[in-house]
């Protein structure tokens, strides 16, 4: 009896070990590992976020300057008054 146990076991340790690598393949297929570039992959991403923020907050900058210039231009009575250069209400 111990031999046919013996000789089954082997066998069976085959198996055990071909399906638990089937399994274990199948796993890390369908939930792979973060990969060693995503920490790189989200600083590129915030530096182009903030490479845009930089862009808008330019622009807006000079269309600010651009109105304080046409603002100062006209000579308005509430620069003078308010020492503000652009019309009251902006």
């Amino acid at each position: 009896m111990r031999d046919i146990v013996l000789a089954l076991a082997v066998p069976l340790l085959i198996c055990a070990s071909g399906i638990y690598a089937a399994c274990d393949g199948w796993w890390r297929r369908r939930h792979p590992a973060q990969g060693p570039h995503s920490c790189a992959g989200r600083c590129i991403a915030a530096e182009r976020a903030v490479a845009d923020a930089e862009a808008i907050v330019a622009d807006r900058y000079a269309i600010l300057a651009e109105a304080e210039r046409g603002a100062a231009s006209r000579g308005s009575a509430d620069s003078s008054r308010t020492g503000r250069s652009l019309p009251a209400g902006e």
